[in-house]
C-alpha cells in the first residue's frame, strides 16, 4: 500500500517519474536523436544518473541507441510498424538465397507515400549489376515494384499520386502517359508480375511481384542489365518470385501472430 507522503511532489518515486517523462519528451521532439551530453544538459540531470535512467529505458525499448544517439525507440511505435520491423530485420536470408539462385539483385519495396522505397537490397556479385541503395525511392510509374504496388491501390489514388509526382521520362521507353499506365496496370494484374522493361535504366530490365499480407503495400523484384536477363527469362524468374513473396508472407504472419520461431533467420 502506498502512503500520502510517496505521491508528495519532492517524493524521489515522483521526481524520478518526472525526469524519465523529460527525457521521453525532449526525444519526442528530437526525432534525428540525441547524445548523452545533450540529454543531461537539458534536463540538468547528471551524466550518471540520466545515463542510468537511458539503459533502464533501452531495456523496456522505450529508447533505441544507435552510434550514441538515442532516439524513441521500439515501444511507441504502432504495432504493425513493430511488426514490419522485425519483418525486415529476419528475412534478408530469403532474398540472399532468391539472389544465389538467379545470381541477381533481389529488392524488397515498400510503398512510402507517392513512392516506393528499397527496404532490402542483397546485390548480384557480377562485375556489371543493377542495385539501387537501401532508402532509395522508386517512382511508381517507371519501376516494376511501382507497378506491382499501384496495380493493388485504388486507381483514384493512383491518379493523384500520378499528377503530384509526375511521370517524367526517365528512359526513352518510360510510359509517360496516364492511360498507357493504367492499361499496363491491367496486364500486370492479369499475369501477376510487374515489368521494367529499360524504363527506369537504359539497359536494365527488372521483374516484380506483390508481397501479400503485409501492413503496407510491397513488392518483391529480381533487377539484371538485358544482356543477362533475356525476355525468356520472364517466366522463370517471376515463378521463383513468386515462391519467395510466398514464404515472405508466410513469415510475416507468423511475425504478426507471435510466432516467436519466426524471429530466427530462415535457413
Amino acid at each position: 500500500m502506498t502512503t500520502d507522503a510517496e505521491h508528495t511532489a519532492d517524493s524521489p518515486s515522483l521526481r524520478a517519474v518526472e525526469r524519465v517523462c523529460d527525457i521521453l519528451d525532449l526525444l519526442q521532439e528530437a526525432p534525428d536523436g540525441l547524445s548523452l551530453t545533450d540529454i543531461a544538459e537539458r534536463t540538468g540531470l547528471p551524466k550518471s544518473t540520466a545515463y542510468r535512467y537511458l539503459i533502464a529505458l533501452e531495456r523496456r525499448n522505450y529508447i533505441d541507441r544507435d552510434d550514441n544517439m538515442m532516439r524513441l525507440g521500439f515501444a511507441f511505435r504502432p504495432r504493425s510498424t513493430r511488426d514490419i520491423e522485425h519483418f525486415l530485420a529476419v528475412v534478408r536470408p530469403q532474398l540472399v538465397t532468391l539472389r544465389d539462385e538467379t545470381g541477381e539483385t533481389v529488392n524488397l519495396g515498400l510503398l512510402d507515400g507517392g513512392h516506393h522505397t528499397h527496404a532490402i537490397v542483397v546485390e548480384s556479385e557480377q562485375m556489371m549489376r543493377l542495385a539501387a541503395r537501401i532508402g532509395e525511392h522508386g517512382m511508381l510509374h517507371s519501376t516494376a515494384i511501382g507497378k506491382v504496388i499501384a496495380a493493388r491501390m485504388d486507381p483514384e489514388i493512383v491518379r493523384t499520386i500520378l499528377k503530384s509526382e509526375g511521370m517524367p521520362a526517365v528512359t526513352s521507353k518510360t510510359i509517360t502517359d496516364p492511360d498507357d499506365y493504367f492499361a499496363e496496370l491491367a496486364r500486370v494484374r492479369r499475369v501477376g508480375y510487374g515489368l521494367d522493361d529499360c524504363e527506369n535504366q537504359d539497359g536494365g530490365r527488372c521483374i516484380a511481384v506483390a508481397v501479400e499480407g503485409l501492413p503496407v503495400l510491397a513488392g518483391l523484384s529480381i533487377s539484371a542489365p538485358v544482356s543477362r536477363f533475356p525476355k525468356k527469362l520472364v517466366p522463370e524468374f517471376a515463378e521463383l518470385l513468386h515462391a519467395s513473396a510466398a514464404r515472405l508472407s508466410q513469415q510475416y504472419r507468423e511475425i504478426a501472430g507471435g510466432n516467436a520461431s519466426a524471429l530466427l533467420p530462415a535457413p
